[in-house]
């Protein structure tokens, strides 16, 4: 099992004081029903005026590139979303450039698109989100993600779903703010 083909993970992201007041660095990572890591988010690029706006608690405005990894550390997809103010889309791509498609906000949800900006489906009707319990994993508090991928979901929709779980607060807009773990409006019903 890979973490593109899991029907139900748990995406874990660090959550120590230090981390919530000047964590500038996305991560996540994802694990199965029994612990065992199925991927890792990590960003790949980073300048030090980013690093310093993210530090003000204005990551949210900030650009993001983010690889998504298999265990090996092999990639796996590429999230990428623009700076600026506003809800701006959320791009996915595969690891050779080729996009898949992106993740756009919608009033009170999410809608995914094909490469040619097509409408797929709502996130809401792909994936079932239970947001952010603290918890520890090997000692250290995290908050954890619990996600749930309707079976059968076919590609790129399922790519698609798997990259908004995986980067739910760069989606939602929120960057590296941890503090605001508010989840309301990313999925209905939640």
């Amino acid at each position: 099992m890979n973490l593109l083909s899991a029907d139900t993970f748990v995406v874990d992201q660090p959550w120590t004081p230090m981390r919530l007041m000047l964590g500038s660095k996305y991560l996540a990572d994802a694990y199965d029903g029994h612990d065992v890591l199925l991927g890792s988010v990590r960003e790949t690029r980073r300048g030090f005026l980013t690093a310093r706006l993210r530090n003000l608690s204005l990551s949210r405005w900030t650009p993001f590139s983010l690889q998504v990894l298999s265990p090996t550390g092999q990639p796996v997809l590429v999230v990428t979303k623009s700076a600026g103010i506003g809800k701006r889309p959320t791009k996915v791509a595969w690891p050779n450039g080729q996009p898949v498609g992106s993740i756009v906000p919608q009033p009170g949800r999410y809608a995914l698109l094909d490469v040619n900006g097509t409408q797929l489906c709502l996130l809401g009707d792909v994936i079932q989100l239970h947001i952010g319990q603290i918890k520890k994993r090997n000692g250290k508090r995290v908050r954890r993600d619990v996600v749930q991928v309707r079976p059968g979901t076919s590609e790129p929709v399922r790519s698609l779903a798997v990259a908004a779980a995986v980067a739910f607060d760069i989606v939602r807009g929120v960057g590296t703010n941890h503090l605001s773990s508010d989840a309301s409006g990313f999925l209905p019903g939640e």
